[in-house]
């Protein structure tokens, strides 16, 4: 989590599981100078290889081992394509030969056609004959078992215009009854203008009339008894003080006067409910009078159409009974033709049957040779099929070989060709910041540097060689972090991932002089370097820092401070 946190803060494109590799932080941003110092003495081929991927230029070997393995599939894949192909030209030859029977079989079967069509119109003509024959022998057939059919047909047709008649007079008269009693009901007349759901109405109000003033006639004729009782007693019951006799008098006067109206209306009221009554049930019967001469009138209607139509149809039975007679009269005529019929197509069934079984014979050729033909051009359309894709495949298979010489023969030369070309120019480049920076560091005149090209540090001194484990502490210090400065400027202008300008030093002038010391202030201006972390115990490198923190240990805990 700590290392996918770090990676993600500096923006380095690389992998954040904690047991995968990190070429660009490890060898350029941050490395523990006694680890640094191990590059130095590494395997060239090992040494190369990381440096390649810290260079990211270890895509070239990559692309060339893809496309090695790209043409090794390729060829692959033709030397199959070429396989299937091998038997093109047998199958070539078995399709000209194919191509030749087939077009023999299509003469033969022009020769069996015309045939066929001479042998099918001779059995047309005469199963055209032999038809006529049967249809006129089936129509002579069926005249012997016609005769009593139709005279069975004539006796029922002689029955069906009785009835018909029969039923065309019972109509009639019923007719002339439904016509008498129309003429009786007409002549009632309605007892009112009025509708029966409006004198209905007119009842409800009159019989509501009528609860009304027998309601009130019994209210006053118990006022009045209230009234007399009073003038009995001589006393109000209300506030218990004599009356006066006369007072009394006239209010039962005034109650029985009104008494009087009431009884009048109500015998009013009573008469016209009796005459509403009555006119209800005439207009009742009125009613149910048009009702029934409606009906009689769509009785009359059904009537005429039935008698019309047993009429019409006593007519048509009486023709068709004189059809009946005359073909009774052609059927017996046309009988005698019968058995000399039967003769002439006994012996036409003989001819028909020779010619059937001639033309059966040569339909079955044609048959056969059309099924031979249909096989032989399936065959064909086959064979044509697997040429073609043999030709395509002869034609891929060329065409990937083309594909794998590219590959071999250019590709992959051109490729390595550019790998070496531009891993020559990041040695020069890295040549010349590994001497600039070496000079810097070590004040030796006798002695030279350079990076070969593996990246292997050559140290020279008066012209020969020197092992690098054979130098001093400080010089091999120098050494490393002059290989090391000059990997993280190259990384730096080479990788996306380092845009954020960090080098971390530790403990990187491990065995340097004071002179070294101050060397260190005009390298890491020089430099250019946003960010630079120095991890050291010297305290003559605090003054090159713009922020100094210390490490102090205490009781076995460390804490940090400005």
């Amino acid at each position: 989590m700590v290392k996918e946190k770090v990676l993600e803060i500096l923006s380095f494109n690389e992998p954040s599981d904690p047991k995968a590799q990190s070429n660009i932080y490890r060898y350029a941003v941050f490395t523990p100078q006694e680890e640094m110092k191990t590059i130095l003495v590494k395997d060239p081929d090992d040494r190369l290889q990381t440096l390649r991927k810290a260079f990211r230029i270890e895509e070239y070997k990559v692309a060339c081992n893809n496309a090695q393995t790209l043409s090794k599939t390729i060829q692959k894949h033709a030397d199959i394509l070429e396989a299937t192909a091998s038997d093109l030209d047998s199958k070539r030859k078995e399709l000209n030969a194919k191509t030749l029977e087939l077009s023999s079989g299509k003469e033969e079967l022009k020769t069996l056609l015309s045939k066929e069509r001479t042998c099918e119109k001779a059995l047309a003509d005469l199963r055209e004959q032999q038809g006529k024959l049967k249809d006129e022998r089936d129509k002579l057939s069926k005249v012997e078992g016609e005769i009593p059919e139709v005279e069975k047909q004539l006796k029922d047709k002689g029955k069906n215009k009785t009835d018909a008649e029969r039923l065309a007079e019972k109509a009639l008269r019923r007719i002339n009854d439904l016509k008498s009693d129309l003429k009786e009901m007409s002549k009632t007349e309605s007892p009112t203008d009025k509708s029966i759901e409006q004198m209905n109405q007119e009842l409800i109000n009159l019989r509501k009339q009528q609860r009304d003033l027998v309601k009130n006639q019994s209210a006053l004729e118990t006022k009045i008894k209230d009234y007399l009782h009073i003038e009995e007693k001589g006393v109000c019951p209300t506030c218990d003080r004599p009356i006066e006799s006369a007072e009394v008098n006239d209010k039962i006067e005034g109650k029985r006067k009104e008494a009087g109206v009431v009884e009048v209306t109500l015998a009013q009221c009573e008469t016209d409910l009796g005459q509403t009554e009555k006119l209800i049930d005439g207009l009742k019967t009125y009613n149910e009078n048009q009702r029934k001469i409606k009906e009689h009138e769509g009785q009359v209607e059904e009537q005429q159409r039935i008698f019309e139509e047993n009429n019409n149809r006593a007519k048509e039975i009486e023709e068709e009974i004189g059809k009946l007679l005359e073909r009774l009269d052609n059927a017996k005529k046309e009988l005698a033709k019968f058995k000399e019929l039967s003769e002439q197509l006994t012996r036409l069934d003989d001819e028909v049957a020779k010619a059937d079984k001639a033309s059966r014979e040569v339909s079955r050729h044609v048959s056969s040779m059309n099924t031979k033909i249909e096989e032989g051009e399936k065959r064909i359309a086959e064979l044509e099929n697997e040429v073609k894709i043999k030709e395509e495949s002869v034609r891929r298979a060329d065409f990937l070989a083309e594909y794998a010489i590219w590959l071999d023969g250019y590709f992959i030369p051109t490729v390595e060709n550019i790998e070496k070309h531009v891993l020559i120019a990041i040695q020069q480049e890295f040549n010349e910041l590994f001497q600039h920076w070496f000079s810097i560091l070590v004040e030796d005149p006798t002695k030279d540097a350079r990076i070969d090209e593996a990246f292997t540090p050559i140290i020279e001194q008066d012209g020969y060689e020197q092992d690098v484990l054979y130098l001093s502490g400080g010089e091999r210090t120098s050494v490393a972090l002059a290989y090391r400065l000059a990997l993280n400027v190259l990384v730096r202008k080479v990788s996306t991932s380092m845009k954020s300008g960090l080098l971390i030093l530790d403990e990187p002038t491990d065995g340097f002089s004071k002179e070294q010391l101050f060397k260190i202030r005009d390298i890491l201006k020089e430099l250019e370097c946003p960010q630079i972390v120095i991890v050291s115990h010297e305290k003559e490198l605090e003054s090159f820092a713009d922020q100094v923190y210390r490490v102090i240990k205490t009781n076995g805990t460390s804490s940090v401070g400005e």
